[in-house]
């Protein structure tokens, strides 16, 4: 195996409490995440990350696999590197690891591969941006990218950023990493945009380690 995906849900939403067991078409959220998921040939497993025995109980029911996780984590970045000790704690099976969040429903299987396809020796971190507009990129719950000219994503925000800007970019929940980028996300302290902004990824933006948009 090479390739993983890993699928962070828990019950305790601030906006949405219980959201991952929350039924679309008459299916849970988390499911259609796993499904979606599956579809994508490059990746060889997905597992679900909880800490919740209501979210385990129903992947047992129905044959999807998942992984205990402790509830001690903040972030869904960390949670994904304990999945990844979990299944691979010497680091020989696991090379590269997509973290879906759990509640994009409608991830598309062609931007898994695309993001696996971008992560290699020069970007170890890659994350999925699209166009929004100027209303949706008021909303604060949409979070922004700021993104140079050679792809590299220099700033993200809850705000509307850049300033006044003619086309705005949305971050997407879908994050490829490598193995080792993964290791050193949590070999980092939180930091205080991180916390201000309640975004994963300011870590590694404070921290100087590039993420490239895709």
């Amino acid at each position: 195996m090479s390739s993983l995906a890993v699928i962070p849900a828990r019950m305790e939403s601030s906006r949405f409490f219980g959201k991952p067991l929350a039924h679309i078409t008459g299916i849970p959220m988390i499911a259609h995440c796993y499904e979606r998921a599956l579809l994508c040939s490059e990746i060889d497993r997905v597992v679900i990350a909880t800490p919740n025995k209501e979210i385990i109980d129903y992947c047992d029911k129905n044959n999807i696999e998942s992984i205990y996780t402790s509830p001690s984590h903040q972030r869904a970045t960390e949670r994904a590197q304990e999945v990844l000790n979990i299944l691979d704690p010497q680091r020989q099976a696991i090379k590269k690891i997509i973290l879906i969040q759990g509640d994009e429903p409608q991830t598309n299987p062609e931007d898994c591969s695309k993001l696996l396809a971008s992560i290699g020796d020069h970007n170890s971190v890659c994350n999925l941006v699209f166009e929004i507009d100027k209303e949706q990129a008021k909303d604060k719950n949409i979070v922004k990218a700021v993104i140079a000219a050679n792809d590299e994503i220099l700033f993200f925000s809850r705000s509307p950023i850049p300033h006044n800007a003619n086309v705005y970019y949305r971050q997407l929940g879908l994050i490829a990493f490598t193995a080792e980028s993964l290791d050193k996300y949590t070999s980092l302290a939180p930091t205080s945009l991180e916390v201000i902004e309640s975004i994963d990824m300011m870590r590694f933006l404070e921290n100087k380690v590039s993420i490239n948009a895709v």
